[in-house]
């Protein structure tokens, strides 16, 4: 992929705290967006959106770009940074107590240094994640007030909340990768991201799932969103094996501004929540 950026230079911003910052980030790309907390109404605003080749020797050096690039970045909003993070854990909430020991088991997946090591606390569980070295310290020094989030976190914390009366996998789809959320019962059982090149490899995925879980397919629920336009086509191969197959009911953003799900689920939240 050739890199391609859009870029709103700037927004006349009269108050700050009238506005909620939603930053994207991720190893291809980052991208940020801007709401009008005081009127709902009003269009959100799209300040930059960059992508590029995944490779992990330049990103620390791309994101510090775009933040240096866009110096609106750092004035005094109600600020979330999205962590879209391919190496996220999930662990009780007795396991996490020790930071120690939430590295060792982190870092038995997925080898990190301490300093580098994200940690969210969601519905009675910790998300670990790390995206690249060094972004932790960066951020600490030029985003300091702002609230960092794992995507995952974002999701489970929404999808956790539909009081669903059978199972349910969530399934969001980006290029070339997707988030799979198990939620039974209120509770949360697996979120994870799965590479697929095809859609068959993601349907493979959904059944695997359920057969891990010793989940019926005929009793669960599989509920999409997604960047691709094939879950038309998604759809119809799941339900020759998965009888309930729908669309999530996803904020207006997402297909207004075609943002990521878990920044449209960020700017529809009260900035403390």
């Amino acid at each position: 992929m050739s890199e391609q950026i859009r870029t709103y230079t700037s927004v006349r911003i009269d108050d700050t705290v009238e506005w909620r910052l939603v930053i994207f980030v991720s190893e291809r790309g980052m991208s940020a967006y801007l709401k009008n907390l005081e009127n709902p109404l009003e269009n959100i605003v799209t300040l930059f959106e960059e992508s590029w080749d995944q490779d992990e020797s330049m990103l620390l050096h791309r994101i510090e770009e775009c933040v240096y690039n866009h110096p609106q970045l750092l004035d005094d909003f109600a600020t979330e940074i999205i962590i879209c993070s391919p190496r996220a854990l999930w662990f009780p909430e007795k396991e996490s107590r020790d930071p120690e020991r939430l590295l060792q088991l982190y870092g038995e997946v997925y080898p990190v240094d301490g300093t580098d090591l994200f940690e969210d606390e969601r519905e009675g569980m910790t998300c670990a994640y790390s995206l690249v070295a060094g972004l932790p310290s960066f951020l600490r020094r030029t985003l300091s007030g702002a609230k960092v989030s794992c995507h995952q976190g974002v999701l489970v914390s929404k999808f956790i909340k539909q009081n669903n009366e059978s199972p349910v996998l969530y399934i969001d789809i980006r290029v070339d990768d997707a988030d799979y959320i198990l939620i039974d019962n209120g509770k949360l059982l697996l979120a994870s991201t799965h590479q697929w090149h095809n859609m068959m490899d993601i349907g493979y995925m959904a059944m695997n799932i359920f057969d891990v879980y010793g989940l019926n397919p005929k009793m669960a629920q599989v509920s999409l969103s997604g960047e691709t336009s094939d879950k038309q086509e998604l759809v119809k191969i799941m339900r020759e094996q998965i009888s309930y197959v729908m669309f999530t009911l996803v904020p207006t953003a997402v297909s207004k501004v075609k943002m990521p799900l878990s920044a449209a689920i960020s700017l529809s939240r009260q900035p403390n929540n």
